[in-house]
């Protein structure tokens, strides 16, 4: 058998379940094969004739499949520490700020704008992040969104991580125009954007973009063969998530302000529920009903939703222990930043989870049990990271 092996004495958990929780946890001694890239095996007990001669010792270190951050806005340029501040005295975050990081972000060059999502893309890859979506939407008006989807292609080219490019050019409405106005152009541009695009999105709130100006931009990304993936009710409850589940939405973000009918409605369809606990322990304005969602059966993802105004950092460590917060076990927030991560981008097997056929995309942690991810609230980090088998050294 041609590959190589991983093995360890601790604990893997390969996310084998179908579920948020179902982490398959093996315990050591384990052993991983991996073939072409691709994961042969999972299974306890010790190598084995036939069993590749390549071997990775990764000890008492937990391995998780390398983690999958489905909601980020990391093209960007300028600083807007200065409202995080504000907030912090009582000053409620309304959205306006975005409109501030277009111009900052308009007036950037190209290579600026590359070299701040690498920055940004490598401290992800640092923290056991391997599979990552990138939202447009700090351009608005068409040529400036095309730029930076395909800037986003340009910075990501030669990394190993998976990116993914989302379409948010109904992300704020520009001054002097009305939502109904930038929706318009948002839908005329996407024959130019579909090549450029894996997902469209929306900024699903009253006074942006309404359920009607939502399911007019959502029906003309299907048009393109772009899936939807949909920012609902998260500053007050808009019916977004339900017309994400009407609509089929991969995935419906956010979510702080529906009802319990609400994420029974996302449970019962096969859109994703993601979470982005920071921006919602954070921003103080609402937190989303995570224990209804996952009693009532929803696949439920967890995202660091790290973008310019209101949570910087793209760390999938401290989204992990921030979503126990919010009601998650731990066991559920690892399966949701993996696995789930991976159903809120359609990646299937690609990344996610270490099961036979899957790409091979390992971290091995400095710490023995996934608890830690709680107790060193953001500080576990990876000491070996392998893409495709591969070790990123």
């Amino acid at each position: 058998m041609s590959g190589r092996a991983i093995v360890g004495s601790g604990r893997l958990l390969p996310m084998s379940g179908a579920r948020p929780g179902e982490t398959g946890a093996i315990e050591g001694p384990w052993v991983l094969t991996i073939d072409d890239g691709r994961v042969g095996e999972a299974r306890p007990g010790s190598l084995r004739v036939g069993d590749p001669e390549v071997v990775d010792d990764v000890g008492s270190a937990l391995v998780t499949p390398g983690l999958v951050d489905s909601h980020t806005h990391l093209i960007y340029a300028g600083d807007r520490a200065d409202e995080a501040a504000a907030r912090t005295r009582g000053q409620r975050y309304t959205g306006g700020g975005i409109l501030r990081t277009v111009a900052a972000t308009i007036a950037a060059s190209d290579d600026e704008l590359v070299a701040g999502l690498r920055r940004r893309l490598l401290a992800a890859r640092a923290l056991g992040t391997t599979a990552i979506e990138v939202k447009s939407g700090y351009g608005l008006e068409a040529g400036q969104e095309l730029r930076l989807l395909r800037l986003i292609a340009a910075a990501a080219a030669s990394l190993p991580m998976l990116v993914r490019r989302t379409y948010l050019g109904a992300h704020a409405v520009p001054e002097g125009m009305a939502p109904a106005e930038q929706a318009a152009a948002v839908i005329e541009t996407l024959p130019r954007v579909a090549p450029e695009a894996d997902h469209v999105d929306v900024f699903c709130e009253p006074g942006l973009f309404d359920l009607e100006l939502t399911r007019a931009i959502a029906t003309g990304g299907a048009e393109q063969g772009l899936p939807l993936k949909l920012h609902a009710d998260q500053l007050q409850r808009s019916g977004g998530a339900v017309l994400g589940v009407e609509l089929g939405a991969r995935s419906v973000d956010h979510l702080e302000h529906i009802t319990l009918e609400d994420a029974r409605a996302v449970a019962a369809s096969d859109s994703v529920a993601t979470i982005l606990p920071g921006p919602a322990l954070m921003l103080g304005g609402g937190t989303p009903p995570v224990r209804s969602l996952l009693d009532a059966g929803a696949v439920v993802a967890v995202g660091s939703d790290a973008n310019a105004g209101t949570f910087g950092e793209p760390s999938m460590p401290l989204a992990i222990g921030l979503a126990t917060a919010l009601g998650f076990t731990i066991d559920e927030a690892v399966w949701a930043a993996s696995a789930g991560g991976a159903e809120a981008l359609g990646l299937g097997t690609r990344a996610g989870r270490l099961v036979p056929g899957a790409q091979a995309d390992v971290v091995a942690w400095d710490a023995e049990h996934e608890g830690a991810f709680v107790q060193r609230l953001g500080g576990v980090r990876p000491v070996k990271t392998m893409f495709g088998g591969q070790s990123d050294e």
